[in-house]
């Protein structure tokens, strides 16, 4: 697979990695489509977003569509073919917000 990675601000590269299979619990997704987010352009220009700065090479791109390619054990769907847009933002399921089905 191609990854955008960012070295450091203004300095990034295309590199060939070893496509990772899903772990359990996980659904590995063929990327067809992915967005430029304000993040990652502040992390290009400034090497970091608000309080937050990079520490070490990063792989830009979290606003992403595709096809589910590959589902890991315990994972009942989607189905492999399907077409998913994916939510980067993980939910922790424990806190009053995700309780009240508000992540």
């Amino acid at each position: 697979m191609r990854a955008v990675v960012l070295r450091r601000p203004l300095d990034l590269d295309v590199e060939e990695r070893t496509t990772p299979g899903p772990g359990p619990g996980e659904v590995l997704v063929r990327i067809a489509r992915g967005g430029i987010c304000g993040s990652d352009l502040h992390y290009f220009r400034h090497g970091g977003f608000g309080t937050v700065r990079m520490k070490e090479p990063m792989i830009l791109g979290h606003e992403i569509a595709g096809r589910v390619e590959a589902l890991g054990a315990g994972v009942s769907g989607p189905a492999v073919g399907t077409a998913v847009a994916v939510n980067p933002a993980n939910r922790c399921g424990v806190c009053a917000f995700c309780r009240a089905g508000q992540p």
